[in-house]
């Protein structure tokens, strides 16, 4: 899977609302950074894939609807690092969105950043 069908797989797996799926991408030891994190677990920084999960699957319980819709996958050259810019639609609040992501050689996400705009009309 080349990195934009990465791209399309992994917000389809979030607007299906699968976790599992979405986490089974990371590595056991990512670290993960989101200003959303904070507002959940009361730390922009997770640690670990079992603790990604407890944090996501406390944040997609809390939501009824989620919708992200990929604008535009950029990479460097080896395809090690990709930004994944979006719409995030969550409940009917739709904001511009991008994810950082870095992947090791055996294709897991060893660290990850993502970063939320304002509200979109």
């Amino acid at each position: 899977m080349n990195r934009r069908e990465f791209a399309q797989w992994w917000a389809q797996a979030w607007s299906n609302r699968d976790v599992d799926a979405v986490v089974s991408r990371f590595a056991d030891d990512v670290r993960f950074v989101s200003p959303r994190a904070a507002e959940v677990t009361g730390n922009p920084v997770v640690v670990g894939g079992e603790a990604l999960r407890d944090y996501w699957q406390r944040a997609v319980g809390a939501v009824e609807s989620i919708v992200f819709e990929v604008e535009q996958v950029l990479e460097d050259a080896g395809g090690k690092h990709i930004v994944i810019v979006y719409t995030s639609n969550i409940d009917g609040l739709r904001r511009r969105a991008c994810e950082f992501m870095q992947f090791d050689d055996e294709e897991k996400i060893t660290s990850a950043e993502a970063m939320h705009g304002c509200q979109l009309p």
